[in-house]
């Protein structure tokens, strides 16, 4: 028996390695995409993961596990297939009339990645995907969760109702109710989902000990892009959004002064809606590879926001949103006396963000937290 364990422990070290080396290529493959050069990067795609997924199979074929860790093995494994499931899905990508194996590749890796994140205990390599590097010795203490607490912690989803759409929610596994916690709203891009997006954003908060509340759109996307047939109404997603922050705020302790509100790509757009509209809640504002949008011209026109931090960040070879359009609205936006810091990312195209939530979007939020903490002491 302990033969057995040992034998499967060294397994599992070597199946934990090779996945994590698999979340990384793959996140970086889902930030670096060029439309123009797809072909190209599937086939680096290809080089880089083809023998690690052969091989991540392979070793879940070779060993079993003991009896006590069965049910572990068994969610593992569906891991491991939902991994392999979206590198299969994403190497179809190859232009426009292929889009949907790309959202079912982007799934499918949601559904991998939130399985092993449900996992993490018993997986002590790949913990460390989780965090930034530097707090990783302090990961046991992220972890620790205070007795007695009678909210959940860690991800939860809640289902759509009447009053609001879908959300999903970070809560740091260490929260206290005793202590303020800053929030962070970040909008997903259109036709994909909050679960997913939520995830280009868990490492930051967790490291960083941020909530994250991760909506999902009323429709398809948001209710201010026009849809074939359905016209605009951006009140269905301001409505659903207040609704889901109301009860956030009556379940946790969240730091009033510090909600911060992101979004990608069509989130992007609504990001300057939704911000611009409510701009008493929110402490900064950071629209990320979107564009402003006419629904809001009447809030510029009386100056609605003025004071509200914008941080816009864009890829000078975005083929969605151009880049000229961009630094119009900077430029406006700057004429018209709003606070306005701009980042033009020149090798980026139109793609998920991770390290741009985690090396960008987030410092700038951390950074006006400090001076509205300063500035209340």
């Amino acid at each position: 028996m302990e033969t057995e364990s040992s034998q499967y422990a060294a397994g599992m070290r070597q199946a934990e390695q090779r996945l994590l080396d698999f979340l990384r290529v793959i996140e970086a493959h889902l930030e670096g995409l060029h439309i123009h050069r797809l072909a190209e990067q599937n086939t680096q795609l290809k080089d880089r993961l083809g023998v690690t997924v052969e091989a991540l199979q392979a070793d879940l074929a070779l060993f079993s596990p003991p009896e006590p860790l069965q049910e572990f093995h068994t969610k593992f494994s569906r891991a491991v297939q939902h991994c392999a499931d979206a590198y299969a899905f994403l190497l179809r990508f190859t232009g426009q009339e292929f889009a949907m194996d790309f959202l079912k590749g982007r799934y499918e890796f949601c559904r991998g990645k939130h399985l092993l994140y449900e996992l993490r205990a018993g997986l002590p390599i790949l913990q460390q995907h989780w965090v930034f590097p530097d707090v990783l010795a302090s990961l046991p203490t992220l972890e620790i969760q205070a007795p007695d607490l009678d909210v959940p912690v860690g991800i939860v989803r809640k289902e759509r109702e009447e009053q609001r759409s879908a959300y999903s929610l970070y809560v740091p596994e260490n929260y206290t109710p005793h202590t303020e916690w800053p929030l962070i709203v970040c909008l997903h891009s259109g036709y994909s989902r909050e679960d997913d997006y939520l995830l280009t954003w868990l490492r930051a908060a967790k490291s960083k000990g941020y909530m994250l509340l991760a909506p999902k759109s009323v429709r398809e996307t948001w209710s201010a892009i026009r849809l074939p047939g359905i016209p605009p109404n951006p009140v269905l997603d301001r409505r659903s959004i207040l609704t889901m922050l109301e009860e956030v705020w009556s379940t946790y302790a969240v730091d009033r002064r510090r909600v911060y509100l992101t979004g990608f790509s069509d989130g992007g757009i609504f990001t300057y809606i939704l911000g611009l509209a409510y701009a008493d809640i929110f402490a900064g504002i950071a629209p990320v590879a979107g564009r402003i949008h006419p629904a809001i011209n009447h809030l510029l026109k009386r100056g609605q926001g003025k004071d509200l931090p914008i941080f816009i960040v864009h890829g000078e070879q975005d083929p969605i949103f151009n880049v000229d359009v961009t630094r119009q609205t900077h430029n406006g936006l700057t004429k018209l006396g709003y606070n306005v810091t701009y980042k033009e990312l020149p090798d980026w195209g139109h793609a998920y963000p991770y390290s741009i939530n985690e090396t960008l979007v987030m410092p700038w939020f951390e950074g006006l937290g400090e001076g509205q903490l300063l500035g209340s002491a």
